[in-house]
Formats: structure tokens, C-alpha cells, sequence
């Protein structure tokens, strides 16, 4: 049985995808995983800042196009690049195993984050990051830089920018761990909701697919997931604003927390909550009404400003 899986082709998206292909086709005897290969608009329009996209799942959104045309039955993504509303007919199906959460920050002279001269420059594409860099080194430059993991680099090792911010499991994932001089720690730096996991997707009523995706799935990463989504979906955050989001799941419990920042960093409003992992998504959606609550509103707002 054949069964055509959407992704896009950078060479993360790949490991994504072949990583997919390989847990079904040992799950499914007989099963035969074709990957469909969509170019985004995200990929495509690197000249562009990733926040005056919106919302809208630039990386996302033409693959799943795939699953909805017939092209595929399923379709791989990293899960902080998805809308937490999905297209009407599709389906989070299923979720692998997490991997590493934080980011983490690479630097051309070997320098930590406390050790980079005032002025020195710090890329990253995401509103997220850099607020959380300004939050605690105000005095650095923050430029901003699109791409994939090893365009970014390549940006870096050219002198474009004295150091990068970006996501410890995209690096590991491709072998590239060596490049890593510092991983960032959850007191300063809370991911993006859904680093480390990657989302599979299908049609809604696609229910032999949407079987098959989940048979594959980490629960622990499942229930992460659930609970970070809600929490965005309940602030009506997106790329353009800079919301952190946590849960680790431990036996039968749940532990989620967030921050949601100003552009600067100068101002936060954090909170946490813990509860049954069955609960997860409703844990997600108290938490976000908490921070709402306490002038995470507000933040949010300006952001979009």
C-alpha cells in the first residue's frame, strides 16, 4: 500500500519526513511511504521577515495543500512552524518523539551570551528570541536573518553577524551539534511553542491515516503538544509575537508554563500551571486566560502594532 507523505525540502524537513517514513514502514508491513516534496513560500521568499508573514503557517500551509489536493495522505512539519488553527479539513494527527526544547546560541569567536561585547550582533528570525536576548543583554545589536539551519551559518562563518540564536534540536538533528556554543537555559530563553516536536498531519476524515499517524506517535510528546497549542491558541499568539511556551510531561502530570514578552524585553508576564495530562488542552487554555489576565493582553497587542 502506498502512502504519500507532504514535506517540505530543506534538509531538516527531510530528516523530519524520512524519520516519519521509517517508523511507519516498520510499524505497517507492507506499507510504502513516498514523500511529496512542496516548495513553501517561506522558503521561497527569504528576503522577506518572517513576522510581517502574519499568521498564516508560511511554512505550512502549501504542504498541507497536498493532504487537502490528494497528493499526499499525510503531511510532516515541525510543530512550532503550524498554525495552532489548522486549515478547515485537516487534523494534528499524531506527534514523534520530542527533541531537545531550548535554543541555543552559536557564536563566530566562541563567546557565551554573558561574554559578547556591547554592541556585538545577535541574529535570529524570531520576535521570541530576540526579545528574550534584549530582555537580558540590552546593550547587543539584534539583526535579523532568514534561511535555513546551514544558509544561516554559512551567513555567520561570512561575518554578517558576531553570533546566531536558533533551535538546539534543528542543529542536532542534522549533526551540526559541534557548532553549538552554548545552550540557552528555560529561565531566560522559554521555546517557542512546540520546539523539538514534529506534527503529522492529515485529512479530517481521513480516519485509516489519521490511525496509522497517531499508531506512531509519542504520547508524552502528544500531551506537550496539546497543552502548548491551546496556551497560544488561548493568547492568539503567532510568529509575530514574542510568547514562550513549556510543558514537560512526568508519569501523569503535566507541568506548562509561558512568557509573553514586550518587543524589548523590558517588560514580562509569566505564569505556570500543573495538572492531569489528560486535562493538557484545557490546562493550555487556563494558563493562557492567567497571563491575559495580568497584562499579557496588552503585549500582545503592541506586538501586532
Amino acid at each position: 500500500m502506498k502512502f504519500p507523505l507532504a514535506t517540505r525540502g530543506s534538509r531538516l524537513a527531510l530528516w523530519q519526513a524520512e524519520s516519519t517514513k521509517s517508523q511507519l514502514e516498520t510499524a505497517f508491513t507492507g506499507l510504502e511511504v513516498e514523500l511529496v516534496v512542496v516548495h513553501s513560500s517561506g522558503d521561497q521568499r527569504t528576503d522577506i521577515e518572517l513576522a510581517k508573514f502574519g499568521s498564516i503557517g508560511i511554512f505550512t500551509v502549501e504542504v498541507d495543500r497536498a493532504v487537502l489536493d490528494g497528493r499526499a495522505r499525510g503531511s510532516v512539519h515541525s510543530l512550532k512552524d503550524m498554525t495552532t488553527t489548522l486549515e478547515p479539513g485537516l487534523a494534528l494527527a499524531g506527534t514523534l518523539g520530542r527533541g531537545p526544547t531550548k535554543d541555543a546560541l552559536v557564536s563566530r569567536g566562541g563567546e557565551r551570551l554573558e561574554e559578547l561585547p556591547a554592541g556585538a550582533r545577535v541574529a535570529t528570525g524570531s520576535r521570541r528570541r530576540a526579545a528574550m536576548v534584549r530582555a537580558l543583554r540590552p546593550d547587543l545589536e539584534i539583526v535579523g536573518v532568514r534561511g535555513n539551519v546551514e544558509t544561516r551559518l554559512a551567513k555567520l562563518d561570512a561575518g554578517e553577524m558576531d553570533a546566531l540564536v536558533l533551535a538546539h534540536a534543528g542543529a542536532a538533528r542534522l549533526g551540526l551539534q559541534a557548532r553549538i556554543t552554548q545552550v540557552l537555559d528555560l529561565d531566560h530563553f522559554l521555546p517557542a511553542v512546540g520546539q523539538g516536536i514534529v506534527g503529522l498531519v492529515c485529512g479530517e476524515d481521513d480516519d485509516e491515516a489519521r490511525a496509522k499517524l497517531f499508531a506512531v506517535s509519542d504520547l508524552e510528546a502528544w500531551h506537550e503538544a496539546l497543552a502548548e497549542r491551546a496556551l497560544l491558541a488561548g493568547l492568539r499568539g503567532g510568529c509575530n509575537v514574542p510568547v514562550g511556551g513549556h510543558a514537560r510531561v512526568v508519569e501523569n502530570t503535566i507541568h506548562l508554563s509561558s512568557r509573553v514578552l514586550s518587543l524589548d524585553g523590558s517588560r514580562v508576564v509569566e505564569g505556570e500551571i500543573r495538572g492531569s495530562r489528560d486535562d493538557a488542552e484545557e490546562l493550555g487554555r487556563e494558563l493562557a486566560r492567567d497571563l491575559l489576565s495580568r497584562g499579557a493582553e496588552e503585549l500582545i497587542e503592541e506586538a501586532r502594532a
